[in-house]
């Protein structure tokens, strides 16, 4: 006969197993996950049974954005352009809500958003479904490289909760390239970033306009495979820089940009230096990390410091 302590014990197993199925990426394969057909875990990794637990709850955070830092060596390929038929295992839907996807290509040290669902992602989906399909669309100007795919999904009813679950990817596209879009909204993360509160029915406020307020943010990648980002604030300070010059003198002058990097590229700038060598016009912007803009003192160059 069990003891009334086993019994209990049992119960809050149960519980606790209960509390964390929930949703989790499961088409590309998510990392470590135990769905059969994923590769194994890279060397010194172990299979996660939890890929369906949220990453925050209740404004404390558990996981970092990925869960797991470690790619996997194998990697799913598609084609810049290709809508990606992801797929979820549903342990609870929990009434839908928001889905970000979004990729890195600096092994997520930045992210920019490439399709955003507003409070529909994942409704109607029933507890027990597995690989419930979400088209993805891969930008069709995405440059060739390895790729690190992120899901990130806001639940419209219950504890305030933020899922994540990253696959990793090859994109087959352009030989470098740029990718534009928006910072991840990162709500119901700790306090930090804000709290959704419930909206289970069509009539409560979703949050939505808290979306509106991701900052735009440009990934770029060299044809060598390297990435530099730059941020609507930092592309904004060179704008007001460049603009206060051309109107000041009306000339334009192509210099080279220098920073600390192996890359060495060129921007046509408006310089008040009138000693430039004028040089022929090329595009405003190929190229710019995410660094401070400042104009050196013999025009020879804008320097990224």
């Amino acid at each position: 006969m069990l003891r009334k302590s086993t019994l209990i014990t049992a119960a809050i197993q149960l519980v606790a197993l209960v509390a964390h199925a929930h949703v989790d990426l499961t088409t590309p394969c998510s990392r470590y996950q135990a769905t059969p057909g994923c590769p194994p875990p890279p060397a010194g990794q172990v299979i996660d049974y939890n890929t369906n637990a949220p990453i925050s709850s209740g404004g404390i955070n558990h996981e970092p954005l990925c869960k797991h830092s470690v790619p996997y060596a194998q990697r799913t390929v598609y084609k810049a352009g290709e809508s990606i038929p992801t797929g979820y295992g549903i342990g609870s839907a929990h009434g839908g809500g928001h889905c970000q996807w979004a990729l890195s290509y600096d092994h997520e040290k930045t992210w920019v958003v490439i399709q955003t669902e507003i409070r529909t992602c994942l409704q109607g989906a029933v507890t027990g479904q597995t690989n419930v399909r979400v088209p993805v669309v891969i930008p069709k100007d995405a440059p060739s490289g390895n790729a690190t795919f992120m899901w990130l999904w806001v639940n419209a009813i219950g504890v305030r909760e933020l899922y994540s679950n990253c696959a990793d990817i090859r994109i087959e596209g352009q030989d470098g390239g740029t990718v534009t879009g928006v910072e991840p909204l990162l709500a119901n993360y700790n306090t930090t970033y804000g709290i959704i509160p419930e909206f289970p029915t069509a009539a409560d406020p979703d949050s939505h306009e808290l979306f509106n307020t991701r900052k735009p943010i440009s990934i770029t990648v060299g044809s060598s495979g390297g990435t530099a980002t730059l941020r609507n604030s930092v592309f904004q300070q060179m704008v007001n820089f460049l603009g206060r010059s051309a109107k000041s003198t009306g000339e334009e002058y192509r210099q080279p940009l220098q920073f600390r990097s192996t890359y060495n590229v060129w921007v046509r700038a408006h310089l008040l230096n009138r000693h430039c060598n004028i040089l022929e016009k090329s595009e405003m912007l190929q190229f710019v990390p995410e660094f401070l803009v400042k104009s050196s003192s013999n025009c020879s160059s804008i320097f990224i410091a």
